[in-house]
């Protein structure tokens, strides 16, 4: 029998979900080693073959395909772990890094520091040469100069080098012969080129990718190559595959090739996830709402009409990326997510995460901090043999003590008011961050279902769909890895982007075509390299547009890969109309600019699945009860516990309640129910409390 295995390596649990060859699905969680990819995979894998009665050698034998979706280069960027880097630029814009462009992320917010560049100035040098926006030569490059200045960076001793210069997009002739310079002159160190890594308008976020993209090349190279190698020595034969910032899947090679496609890189999975579990509800209308709550982070995003929104605005740590990604919002408000109480008496949850080690004091790892895990755990929410699959035992008394000392003391409360205190405040951190990514972008949260992801966004998905006026809550059997089964769902996919100026008025139909063609014959090549079935292949192509004068565009479709004729010149001008008449509610009779052309290479892979988590249990459905604290019964209160497997279907259940899964647990508030659906996900009406 063979397999396939996806992996999501997250800040405090590695989620791993197997696929045989029957299609079946299960789910397992293996505690993530900090400062290194592949301690939790392999242990994860350990518990695979335990499962199937295998060693882990024969699980890897038989194994097709591992796909893996890691924070390695988010993490990077995040705690300034990235490579000394240098950047090079035209002369005269050795501050590009610096000014960004012209403000802060938070205009209004003068308590904010204005960021730090992402490569310092010192390590920044300027080169003679210029090219315009025509991208003719305006002075050429000087060689002799460019060598000195490569000598100079060398004894920095940096270990990469970012090349950036003005107009490289219309004309990379200076780029390309000072990266023949770097090879000759500073063999062995990795480098990146503007017009391959971020072919787009705006220096600075050019720039910015670049940069990003050369100093997570030495990182990302080491962990991908020591990975491999570790899963070959332990006996894979299949292909290693990474889930990138687009949501698809590539190999191993491609992303040490452009590591900063690794940006953001298991969260994007999620969408994906819930396209592929709700297609097959004929209930839902395909605009949901993804939110996934692990140990560290909460990601969100959003489907409308079963279309993954993408963008090229990413941000890390104040820095944009700028590379084609899936939208998703992240903020720290996970499991281990550190309780405090300020000076004025106010609790706050996060960002600080007390991650895998030593974790939640609930863990027993040594953890001395409250957490939400440990406010659950007090509140009675978790059953303490039964976490994370059974793997764990979680102590209530270390997290009693916790909160206890650090937030119902300097409260003056007890310990199971403090405990549901700590709950409220990551809720509304949580629905905060939902109203950034929905009503301020002027989508109505009310219209979309909730679908849930992550060890605990079950424990707390009730309160928050109240908040947002959002009806139903599902939660799939896939719910606890839900990521990482989004990676197994993900097909390959690589985008391949060019600039090239052209307006409606006066259409340069052969220059569009020819970059067009080119783009297709990139996507074919990767395709092709991917040994992706000819039958399996498909380029999804875009144009970023706008009205003549704006400064912004959007990305529109294109439903081929050329634009034949004024007709066809006809449809796409009023696609674009329609578009931006649904974005900012108006339409122009102005003239449209196209500036960046891009084709989207996709590799399909099988969707045949099932969930093996959802085995029909023995069990009688509640006869278990817990004690469990809520404020709306007014105290504490034996609550049924249901197992999911054990649910009829179609049949409803009332709450409160609690519905145990493998990986995750729900809590049914008063006034709620949950009725399980013929695919085993469990939908959950939001009634009145």
């Amino acid at each position: 029998m063979t397999y396939q295995i996806a992996v999501d390596v997250g800040g405090t649990f590695t989620d791993l979900v197997l696929q045989d060859a029957a299609g079946r699905v299960r789910s397992f969680k293996a505690p993530t080693m900090p400062g290194q990819i592949s301690g939790g995979i392999l242990q994860g894998l350990s518990l695979i073959a335990d499962n199937l009665g295998r060693t882990r050698e024969e699980l890897l034998g038989a194994c097709s395909k591992l796909a893996c979706g890691t924070t390695v280069a988010t993490n990077a960027i995040l705690e300034g772990k990235y490579a000394r880097t240098a950047l090079l630029c035209t002369q005269g814009f050795r501050d590009t890094l610096l000014i960004r462009e012209g403000g802060k992320q938070d205009t209004y917010n003068i308590a904010i520091d204005y960021p730090p560049p992402y490569i310092p100035r010192r390590l920044t040098i300027g080169i003679e040469e210029r090219i315009n926006s025509e991208g003719g030569i305006e002075i050429p490059l000087s060689v002799a100069q460019a060598a000195q200045a490569l000598e100079e960076v060398k004894s920095w001793g940096v270990e990469a080098i970012a090349v950036s210069l003005l107009w490289s997009i219309a004309n990379p002739e200076h780029e390309i012969k000072l990266g023949d310079l770097i090879e000759k002159i500073c063999p062995g160190i990795p480098y990146s080129l503007s017009h391959r890594t971020s072919p787009t308008l705006r220096e600075y976020r050019r720039t910015s990718a670049t940069a990003i993209d050369a100093s997570l090349k030495p990182l990302a190279g080491r962990a991908i190559n020591e990975l491999e190698n570790e899963l070959r020595a332990a006996g894979l034969k299949g292909l290693l595959t990474f889930v990138t910032s687009s949501g698809g899947q590539t190999a191993a090679r491609e992303v040490v090739a452009r590591p900063i496609s690794l940006c953001l890189s298991g969260p994007s999975a999620a969408p994906e996830a819930a396209n592929q579990v709700l297609r097959r509800e004929a209930r839902d209308n395909g605009n949901i709402i993804v939110v996934d709550m692990g140990g560290t982070s909460f990601d969100i995003s959003i489907v409308s009409d079963w279309t993954i929104p993408m963008h090229r605005e990413g941000v890390i740590a104040g820095h944009v990326f700028g590379v084609p990604s899936v939208e998703v919002k992240t903020i720290g408000a996970g499991g281990g997510s550190i309780a405090r109480v300020d000076a004025g008496g106010f609790v706050h949850v996060g960002p600080e995460s007390s991650g895998s080690y030593p974790g939640p004091a609930c863990y027993g790892r040594g953890g001395t901090l409250p957490t939400v895990t440990d406010s659950n755990l007090v509140r009675g929410f978790l059953s303490p043999d039964k976490f994370a699959g059974g793997t764990m035992t979680l102590s209530l008394d270390r997290a009693k003590a916790v909160i206890d000392e650090h937030i119902a003391k300097s409260l003056g409360i007890d310990v199971l008011e403090a405990a549901s205190l700590i709950g409220l405040t990551v809720e509304q951190n949580m629905v905060a961050a939902i109203e950034e990514i929905t009503i301020r972008q002027g989508i109505d949260p009310r219209e979309y279902t909730m679908m849930v992801g992550g060890a605990a966004a079950g424990l707390h998905a009730v309160p928050m769909a109240r908040e947002l006026g959002i009806k139903h809550v599902v939660v799939s059997p896939v719910a606890g890895v839900l990521s990482a089964f989004g990676i197994l769902a993900s097909d390959i996919k690589s985008g391949f982007s060019k600039s090239f100026a052209a307006t409606s008025a006066g259409f340069d139909f052969a220059g569009v075509n020819t970059t067009l063609a080119g783009l297709a014959k990139e996507a074919e090549d990767y395709l092709e390299r991917m040994r992706v079935p000819v039958a399996d292949r498909r380029i999804e192509f875009s144009v970023e547009a706008r009205y003549r004068g704006q400064v912004w565009q959007l990305s529109l479709a294109l439903p081929e890969g050329e634009i034949a004729d004024e007709a066809a010149m006809a449809r796409v001008l009023e696609a674009f109309h329609q578009l931006h008449e649904k974005v900012y509610f108006v339409r122009s009779g102005d003239p449209v600019e196209f500036t960046e052309w891009s084709a989207m290479a996709i590799g399909r892979l099988p969707k045949s699945w099932q969930n093996d988590d959802d085995t029909p249990s023995a069990g009688k459905a509640g006869r278990e009860t817990r004690k469990v604290y809520l404020r709306e019964l007014g105290g504490v209160a034996d609550l049924p516990v249901h197992q999911a497997t054990a649910l009829e279907i179609g049949r409803p259940v009332e709450g409160p309640a609690l519905i145990d899964q493998n990986l995750t647990t729900v809590v049914l508030y008063p006034g709620t129910s949950v009725t399980k659906s013929e695919n085993g996900n469990l939908w959950i009406e939001i009634g009145d409390p």
